[in-house]
Parts: C-alpha cells; sequence; structure tokens
C-alpha cells in the first residue's frame, strides 16, 4: 500500500478539479436556479444538475431563564416536506450589499420581533452540498430586546409562533430526532459543543 500524505483537515476549493464540457440553465427563479453541467472527471463524462441559490444567515436567540438558559424557537410551515416545522430565525442574503450579520439581525426582527443584542457566530454549513451552493452562517443572539413595533409578516410568516423553551428540553429533541430543521440542529449541537 502506497503512503499518501494527509491533506489539511479543512474543505479546498476546487474549480478546476472537474472540467466543465457544456453548462445551461434549465430554470431561472427568484432565489434558484436549476444548472445543468456536463463535466469531465477522473476520465469520465459525467452530468450534473444542481440549484445555484442565495446564501443565508440563522440565529438562535438566547436569554437566561429561571430554570436556565432558554433559546427562542419558532413554527412554520414548510410546503415541500408538509410539515409545521420548530426551527431558529432564517433568512436568505438576498439585499445587495448586506452582509451576514445584518441580515442575521434583519431575520431576528422579521421573523422573532427581537432587535439589538451581541451575535456570535457558531458554524457555516453548506446545507446540500450535493445539490445546492447554498452556504449558511448559523449565529447565536445574546440580549436580544422585544421591538416596539412588530414586524408586519405575510404569506406563510404569518402564521409563525414564537415560544422561549429551556436549552436542555431542546437539545433533548435534538437529541432524539423530534427536531429535523438543519439549522437548528446545528445550531443547537454547535453551541452545546461550547458549552
Amino acid at each position: 500500500m502506497t503512503s499518501v500524505e494527509r491533506p489539511a483537515l479543512q474543505d479546498t476549493p476546487a474549480e478546476d478539479y472537474a472540467h466543465i464540457q457544456e453548462s445551461s440553465t434549465h430554470y431561472c427563479g427568484a432565489i434558484l436556479d436549476i444548472v445543468r453541467d456536463d463535466i469531465e472527471l477522473d476520465g469520465q463524462l459525467l452530468r450534473r444538475e444542481y440549484m445555484t441559490h442565495d446564501d443565508a444567515v440563522a440565529v438562535m436567540p438566547i436569554r437566561e431563564g429561571a430554570g436556565g438558559e432558554e433559546v427562542l424557537l419558532i413554527r412554520q410551515y414548510r410546503h415541500p416536506i408538509r410539515r409545521i416545522m420548530w426551527e431558529i430565525p432564517a433568512g436568505l442574503l438576498d439585499i445587495e450589499g448586506e452582509g451576514a450579520e445584518a441580515a442575521a439581525r434583519r431575520e431576528l426582527y422579521e421573523e422573532a420581533d427581537l432587535v439589538g443584542g451581541e451575535l456570535t457566530q457558531l458554524v457555516q454549513l453548506y446545507a446540500t452540498p450535493g445539490c445546492s451552493t447554498e452556504l449558511y452562517t448559523i449565529y447565536a443572539a445574546r440580549g436580544c430586546e422585544q421591538a416596539t413595533e412588530p414586524f408586519e409578516r405575510t404569506e406563510e410568516e404569518a402564521a409563525i409562533e414564537r415560544f422561549w423553551l429551556p436549552f436542555d428540553e431542546v437539545l433533548r429533541a435534538v437529541q432524539s430526532g423530534a427536531l429535523r430543521s438543519p439549522t437548528l440542529v446545528t445550531a443547537v449541537l454547535a453551541y452545546a459543543s461550547m458549552e
């Protein structure tokens, strides 16, 4: 067996790893496009279809409660999977020039009616790297205050429900598989690993 030097433990850009023979866009939407690439990879011709998608942020508000730390979760309907999901506030980086922290603060207000506070980046992740370019930046937020004017939500977001729940209870629900929102699961596990 030949010994191979282990690469650095980090994801590596590889723009020229696969050679694109042909690329075409099959659908152009408001936040995503469907792209088809015919590529040459290790001497094989392959076809790959994927979404180019706006990047996104998610933020988990945290406060001290009577029995310890609490996190604010929201519940909202997600049509593709036909479920009402427990989640943390999240949204797209779809405003020109808006950075991730500013977008996280905007989402806190739009989905949770919270303002201010201190943001700490917990983690970044590609939600589904096998089929989408979307990169999430996930934050914890402490010291937020209730907004004096609630945000006027529309469409599915009009029915958002907000609840402060004990962090330990949420962690147990994640570990049992009862909660499956990827941003919520990632935020809870990342935060638990910091304690």
